[in-house]
């Protein structure tokens, strides 16, 4: 059953959907903004309230501004494109103020730093899915809350290098086809081209292997895996790390943009300060690590196998231009190191340096806060895990001196951070 009513919108939920609070509860509707008057479908509420179909905007917000990509409204890559950037941008400010206040951190509001704009050029890496749909390859995002995918034309949140690369990616997905299912293509763009890593369910014959081979290099594809084999490398798609160049894992993370890269790690560098000992937890491919290493003694905890390789080899290549780099591959999750290893480094670590996953470093943050490392940096994706993870530092006697937000993620509800912390 569906009805349609007139709403005003009363804020922005978390996810980035307009909230219209009603006597039956609160209703999201997406692609509004606070203050709006909007004509909805109603659907049948859950245990998170109602939802609503936009229908019509009755009465637009100042906010409001036009749409960048044709996509948009269908590709679930977005949902924010419809607000203003200043308001969005301090829009993001408040989703982390708002979780450090639900662990009882309010009073930290005023150490929250204006959202920095760090969608730069655009994101380097993108994470596409393609599927057939009769005799057509489809290649692109997800719709909203669906399986069905949106055959990207454009996108503006992309690095044009990526964007260029769409004809090529979909044809190379044609070619590594199951007769049903997706294939996954993870492409990474470098200075000296694309590294694309795919996944797919098809078998391939040899034929079909050096066809493939041979589109991707003809097509200007530095280094190509499939299934986590790499079937070709051309060119070694290296990423500079500070003046080391990495060559990451086919498909590894990395930071969504060079933009918000750089203002993570100038954050990062700030909050260690002079530190000669520096622990870097969830250390990946060692984005930080490696920038780290120019002055300090880094312990790298990590517990990916080939990210932690990667690491190693820019360790070697960077020569005598590093101080020493010890890696560890550790599941931090279920093992962090105790508050005792901390301590126990020479005279003591002096920083820390952690950036979890979504998920947090509740069980690393707790040890962190009962040992006696001076400094500690937290790096997340989460605001609420940030805000736990910190709540257990605060109580173990840390102050926070500051926390910068840094938006990466444009035009999506989602937000990255980082808190410098000190104990006295």
């Amino acid at each position: 059953m569906t009805s349609q009513a007139t709403l005003t919108i009363d804020a922005l939920a978390h996810k980035g959907e307009g909230r219209a609070d009603t006597a039956d509860g609160p209703v999201h509707v997406p692609y509004t903004l606070p203050g709006e008057t909007v004509r909805v479908e109603l659907e049948a509420g859950n245990a998170s309230g109602g939802r609503g179909r936009l229908l019509e905007v009755v009465s637009p917000s100042p906010l409001r501004v036009a749409p960048v990509c044709r996509h948009f409204g269908t590709c679930g890559g977005c949902v924010l494109q419809h607000m203003d950037m200043p308001a969005l941008l301090d829009w993001k400010r408040t989703l982390v103020v708002s979780a450090l206040a639900a662990r009882g951190l309010g009073d930290l509001e005023p150490l929250v730093e204006p959202t920095v704009d760090a969608g730069g050029d655009g994101r380097r890496r993108a994470v596409l899915a393609a599927t057939r749909a009769g005799q057509k390859i489809l290649l692109g995002f997800h719709e909203r809350a669906s399986h069905r995918l949106v055959d990207l034309a454009e996108c503006p949140v992309l690095v044009p290098e990526i964007v260029r690369l769409l004809p090529l990616l979909k044809k190379l997905a044609g070619l590594a086809m199951p007769r049903k299912g997706e294939v996954g293509l993870s492409v990474l763009a470098t200075a000296d081209g694309a590294d694309l890593a795919m996944t797919s369910q098809a078998k391939l014959a040899p034929r079909a292997i050096a066809e493939l081979i041979e589109t991707a290099m003809s097509g200007g594809i530095s280094r190509l895996a499939f299934n986590g084999e790499v079937l070709v490398e051309t060119r070694a798609p290296a990423l500079d790390m500070g003046g080391v160049s990495l060559v990451p894992p086919p498909g590894g993370f990395v930071q969504a943009t060079r933009a918000g890269e750089d203002a993570l790690v100038a954050r990062v560098l700030q909050g260690v300060g002079d530190a000669r000992k520096v622990a870097d937890f969830f250390a990946g491919a060692g984005t930080f690590a490696l920038r780290l290493a120019r002055k300090a003694k880094v312990h790298a905890v990590e517990s990916d196998r080939a990210s932690l390789a990667a690491l190693d080899r820019a360790r070697r290549s960077a020569g005598g231009a590093l101080r020493e780099i010890v890696c560890e591959r550790r599941d931090l999750m279920r093992n962090p190191l105790t508050a005792g290893d901390l301590d126990d480094f020479g005279e003591g670590m002096e920083a820390v340096v952690f950036d979890p996953p979504r998920a947090g470093a509740e069980a690393q943050a707790r040890e962190i806060a009962r040992s006696k490392v001076k400094r500690v940096v937290a790096v997340s994706c989460n605001p609420a895990t940030l805000a736990r993870d910190l709540r257990h530092l605060v109580d173990g006697g840390y102050r926070v001196l500051s926390v910068l937000p840094v938006d990466q993620f444009r035009f999506s509800p989602h937000i990255e951070a980082v808190a410098v912390l000190a104990r006295d």
